[in-house]
């Protein structure tokens, strides 16, 4: 089944629609004043064929400045054979990202100000993992009045498990490994709660909710369920199936999950969000916290008959709840305190292929927008005969940001990162502090 895995995915180009892959010019009215707040880390990949290096690098994203699209700084990673995927802040403003490449897949950051007061990278550090790769997803979360950093690592021990993946538990000020929560599949035993392929991760109280996504590799398995964990014993304690339609043959891969809680939405029924890449769905799960217990899913989004697939990510300003969606490059936006009901509260903001990360900022004028990575992965166009290609995946590679008015979803302005730097964009966040209020 999996052998077929790619040829699958050409199913995906009968929904793409046309997209920008060239930049938006706009006049400036601000000369060469810059802002800090317009200002963004992201995450470049090095593409073989333009002879380039993975990098993280500071750019400018208002459309108005003549500055827009210029990068301020570039920090090369040239012992990376792949590059970094997320980022995040912690609680107490400490930079890291997770990476692809099992030499470095879970980073600190050294992000500071030079002496005139100008952001600037000064160095990284590569975290013990005790041979956990392929990182994906952090979050922070207090267990017993202690505060620990969760990450999932969707290699697990390592990449040629079939069915690996883990979830690392840090203590959140030393970076040191306190426990790796593991539980394969082909080890626990029929209908046993199981961890595979995890990447997305979310908890309330004391349950932690991770999803079962797809193999590093991108053909040895693909995942349709969310597993929940216990946070007083950090062990797997169920897995849950989130699955119904198949509209490219393959399981659902659900890939980034929610826990909904009164903290987000107050009064709020708690459950979980979850995005079924391959499904092309959103479905919420229902969580009765006085018994510790999920109720059955719910569907609540069906991409496919809605011309829409591989949901990603799920963000939140104070009052919207936004849902990116790689075909056709679209970001969905929701009212907040209608969750669990998905009650659409604006225009769609149409984004390229491969809608996947976004922050929120003002520009110089006040204004506030919303910068969308259009890119899943960023490997590649076989057209330019790049190695690195998966013919899929190139069709959700626009390598852009697109800059949108928050106000009425309109684009006002386009980087294409391929073009101009000769790199993919694997992630995008704000400086010195998320540019988002909701993400897990």
């Amino acid at each position: 089944m999996f052998d077929n895995f790619i040829v699958y995915f050409k199913v995906i180009s009968l929904l793409c629609f046309t997209f920008l892959l060239t930049a938006c010019s706009k006049e400036s009215n601000d000369s060469d004043i810059t802002n800090e707040k317009s200002q963004a880390l992201v995450l470049l990949r090095g593409l073989p064929t333009k002879d380039t290096l993975h990098s993280i690098a500071i750019v400018e994203l208002d459309p108005s400045s003549t500055r827009f699209g210029e990068i301020f700084q570039d920090y090369e990673l040239p012992n990376l054979d792949e590059p970094l995927h997320h980022l995040y802040y912690s609680p107490t403003g400490r930079l890291y990202a997770t990476g692809l490449d099992p030499k470095c897949s879970l980073m600190e950051i050294k992000l500071t100000r030079d002496t005139q007061g100008s952001p600037n990278i000064q160095g990284h550090k590569c975290l013990e993992t005790q041979g956990q790769v392929v990182g994906e997803d952090i979050i922070w979360h207090n267990v017993a009045d202690k505060e620990y950093m969760f990450v999932t690592f969707m290699g697990g021990g390592g990449i040629d498990q079939p069915d690996g993946g883990s979830v690392g538990v840090f203590d959140a000020q030393t970076n040191q490994v306190i426990k790796v929560i593991d539980a394969r599949k082909s080890l626990v035993g029929p209908n046993k709660p199981f961890i595979m392929y995890p990447h997305g991760i979310s908890a309330y109280q004391d349950r932690m909710i991770i999803s079962s996504t797809a193999h590093p590799d991108l053909k040895t398995g693909v995942g349709n369920t969310i597993t929940v964990i216990d946070l007083n014993t950090l062990t797997a304690i169920e897995t849950i199936t989130i699955e119904d339609s198949s509209p490219l043959g393959l399981p659902s891969s659900p890939v980034e999950v929610l826990f909904l809680r009164p903290s987000i939405v107050e009064g709020v029924q708690p459950g979980v969000l979850v995005n079924t890449m391959l499904g092309f769905e959103t479905w919420f799960v229902p969580y009765n916290e006085q018994e510790k217990l999920f109720s059955n899913p719910l569907k609540l989004y069906d991409g496919a008959t809605n011309n829409t697939g591989v949901p990603l990510e799920f963000y939140g300003t104070k009052d919207e709840l936004f849902i990116s969606h790689g075909i056709p490059g679209v970001v969905k936006r929701y009212h907040l305190d209608q969750l669990p009901k998905l009650v659409p509260s604006g225009p769609d903001i149409k984004t390229d292929a491969g809608a996947h990360h976004m922050i929120f900022f003002t520009d110089n004028a006040g204004k506030d927008l919303i910068a969308v990575q259009n890119n899943l992965l960023n490997l590649g166009d076989k057209s330019h005969n790049d190695p690195t290609d998966i013919d899929f995946i190139a069709k959700l590679n626009a390598h852009t940001v697109s800059v949108h008015d928050l106000a009425n979803s309109e684009r006002i302005g386009t980087i294409n990162f391929k073009q101009r730097y000769g790199k993919g964009i694997e992630n995008i966040e704000a400086l010195f502090g998320s540019g988002f209020v909701h993400h897990h």
